[in-house]
């Protein structure tokens, strides 16, 4: 396990949804810095001290995915214990009768929907992560997407109001 931890940068965005009851209200959005593939995935694992090179680590991972394919498409859902459980859900067209229904024209898609652990240990739900990171704030964009900063506790545009705009301020964090 890594022993720095990094924060979770997010976005402050304004709804600009008019039909929307939340309509000029601020909500956070999360930054994602990057997206590892699974070689990333690997060696990231390999990093962390593992006895395993890289190669076996990646050549697992893609077992991993082939067989969680092949039995998420026979309708199996696959639970990795601390992780979560993987399963499918259909999407389909409704018919009018049980004896119109034809799967081949109704069926539009199989997706494959993953559910997290919420054992006592491993709670990985959405509320129990909260405990687990740090936020940091990283831009404000108003309803027009204009980029905004706080300065001297107003909301003004990014670039004014400041001869530095750098990201050491620490009056955005949240």
């Amino acid at each position: 396990m890594a022993t720095r931890q990094i924060e979770m940068q997010y976005n402050l965005r304004q709804n600009n949804n008019d039909n929307s009851t939340a309509y000029g209200k601020w909500f956070p959005k999360a930054v994602r810095r990057s997206t590892l593939n699974l070689k990333g995935l690997a060696e990231h694992i390999q990093g962390h001290g593992s006895i395993y090179t890289t190669d076996v680590v990646t050549g697992v991972l893609t077992k991993f995915r082939d067989c969680l394919v092949e039995l998420v498409t026979q309708g199996v859902g696959v639970k990795i214990d601390g992780i979560g459980t993987f399963y499918p859900t259909l999407e389909a067209k409704g018919a009018d009768t049980p004896i119109k229904y034809n799967i081949k024209e109704q069926l539009e898609g199989i997706h494959l929907r993953f559910l997290p652990e919420n054992s006592d240990n491993d709670k990985l739900t959405s509320r129990a992560l909260i405990d687990k990171v740090v936020m940091k704030q990283n831009m404000i964009f108003d309803m027009n997407g204009v980029p905004k900063k706080i300065v001297d506790g107003q909301l003004v545009n990014y670039g004014e109001n400041s001869d530095d705009d750098s990201d050491d301020d620490d009056s955005n964090e949240g």
